[in-house]
């Protein structure tokens, strides 16, 4: 395939001189402390690798919890000729924030802004941030090539195609349809006011949904034609994390990581035969999966899934236009729970037209099918979605509509019946937690269908903890090592178990096998050095999602409420 951005930049090398960018996020100040939220969205590192391969300087800044004096200081040192916001709806007004402190520090810079919220809501972009030069369309990585290669070259910048501008928009390049060609995040990550490794666990292997939610701007945003980075590249990525900084943790962060059969089989086969044995979790949608896939799945790593559910009642599921069913959401995760992986489901309530006979199905879903995480959030309104653009069609939203609620969330209905409904699933969810707990005759069973399997061992061993029968968690962690004596987590979590049980000479025997496998691994390190045989400043490891969506807790908390 021809590289859309041209021979020309990407003969220049990697360490070429050109003009340089700053590529920038920011939590909302009610997220400073939120350790999700601070987290640099994934997009950036792919606009970086893109840039950095065609010869253009780029580094990151996570700006989150910075005041004026210390951005206008930071960018006035980087001085560079692009600097790129990230904006999503919840952190519009930070952006713009950042936006005026950018032209402060850099009167010449370009100044761009990209991201879901931007896209779909320009105009009102432009007249809340007047410092703004152009808004980046939807796919940023050509845009963004484009427009350095001519500020290098002397042109024009505001020709290079996927930009709206003040007085009008340039031409959208066409997807890239060969994603491997921006690269991998992790060889060129230089980012700034960031020290977690954690952060580059989280993976993105494709882009676009098959799906059609009126609540979602995925489509809109990326297309509704899924496009995929080849299972090689994903591989290459995680082997490099693995070397470069211990990384034995992922979360695939794809909208329908198993969207493509055949793909998900031949990536999970490279996983099997790399000897990396890493652990991982995904989402995806409860029509796209089946038993080859979760079994494939499970044997290469995955110990967690996440399904958007969205909804107990099929009433609701067709007023959200889902696209999925109550059959398919029943079998799926009951498979889930015979193949052995902790579950998760997301759901909405507060939705227009919702009943109170449609939370209180929703309940019993819950209780029946057993999740063992659910994250439950009201309904909200994001542009680029097609019920923001039916609430704005029926004069339900006003042109500003975002202007006056500062950070926070637009709900699309604010109201009793809401936040009876988030109590009423919460407590649910919660009464649930204990009944999901696979029981030894569910491991028995996982067993004897899948054989030895590494993610079985180590949530049998997890559960026995748990119910302090150490001695049969300790015999899982053991048939582990034997089994796979190059898997760093058996010795990690028969480690933690010795420790816990007095043998601390044997623990830091086990930590130090981890540590000879995954060299660096942060949580290892971490241990290592609370265990005295490690000096240095310790990091909390970011592995895996926090599981600390906000939706109902903002809801609840809301002002006035």
């Amino acid at each position: 395939m021809v590289d859309p951005v041209g021979r020309e930049a990407s003969r220049r090398g990697a360490e070429a001189s050109g003009p340089s960018a700053v590529l920038a996020y920011s939590a909302p100040r009610s997220g400073f402390g939120d350790e999700w939220m601070t987290f640099l969205p994934i997009g950036l590192g792919f606009l970086q690798a893109m840039a950095r391969t065609r010869g253009y300087p780029c580094r990151l800044a996570n700006l989150s919890g910075k005041g004026r004096k210390e951005v206008v200081e930071y960018l006035r040192r980087q001085a560079p000729a692009v600097v790129g916001i990230s904006m999503f709806t919840f952190n519009r007004k930070r952006s713009a924030d950042l936006l005026a402190w950018a032209r402060e520090a850099c009167p010449g810079a370009v100044l761009l802004a990209g991201g879901p919220h931007p896209t779909h809501l320009a105009r009102e972009v432009f007249e809340d941030c007047p410092q703004l030069d152009a808004i980046v369309k939807g796919e940023g990585e050509v845009p963004l090539v484009e427009i350095l290669a001519r500020l290098a070259d002397g042109r024009d910048w505001r020709t290079a195609p996927g930009l709206v501008l003040r007085d009008g928009e340039t031409p959208s390049p066409p997807p890239l349809e060969d994603l491997d060609i921006m690269g991998a995040p992790v060889e060129h990550f230089q980012a700034d006011f960031l020290d977690d490794p954690g952060q580059l666990s989280y993976l993105s292997t494709s882009r676009g949904c098959p799906a059609t939610c009126n609540f979602c701007n995925t489509p809109e945003f990326w297309g509704s034609a899924v496009r995929f980075r080849s299972p090689a590249a994903v591989l290459r990525e995680m082997r490099l994390l693995r070397e470069r900084h211990g990384l034995t943790y992922f979360s695939f962060r794809d909208d329908t990581f198993t969207a493509n059969k055949l793909r998900i089989l031949e990536l999970m086969r490279l996983i099997q035969a790399s000897g990396m044995h890493p652990l991982w979790n995904c989402q995806s949608r409860v029509n796209l999966v089946d038993e080859d896939r979760l079994v494939a799945m499970k044997r290469a790593g995955c110990e967690f899934m996440q399904f958007g559910v969205e909804h107990g009642s099929e009433r609701v599921l067709k007023l959200l236009d889902k696209g999925t069913n109550m059959r398919q959401a029943r079998k799926a995760l009951e498979l889930v729970r015979r193949v052995g992986m902790n579950m998760g489901i997301y759901l909405i309530t507060g939705i227009p037209g919702e009943a109170w006979e449609d939370v209180e199905t929703t309940a019993a879903f819950i209780r029946e099918v057993r999740p063992h995480d659910v994250q439950i959030s009201p309904l909200a309104l994001y542009p680029g979605t097609r019920l923001f653009d039916r609430y704005r069609a029926e004069g339900r939203i006003s042109r500003d509509f975002f202007r006056g609620t500062g950070d926070a969330e637009v709900f699309a209905r604010v109201d009793a019946h809401t936040e009876k409904a988030l109590r009423h699933l919460e407590r649910a969810a919660s009464a649930i937690k204990p009944k999901a707990i696979y029981t030894p005759e569910d491991f028995r069973a996982q067993k004897a269908w899948l054989g030895f399997c590494a993610v079985t061992n180590l949530l049998c061993g997890e559960a026995a903890e748990e119910a302090g029968n150490l001695r049969e968690a300790e015999a899982e962690y053991d048939e582990l090592v034997a089994q796979e004596p190059g898997n760093p987590w058996g010795f990690l979590k028969r480690a933690l178990l010795r420790r816990r049980t007095g043998r601390d000479a044997e623990a830091r025997a086990d930590l130090a096998e981890v540590l000879a496998l995954a060299p660096g691994n942060p949580e290892a390190e971490d241990l290592a050095r609370a265990w005295g045989t490690r000096r240095g400043r310790a990091w909390k490891a970011a592995q895996g999602p926090k599981a600390a969506m906000k939706g109902a807790q903002a809801y609840l908390e809301r002002e006035g409420s």
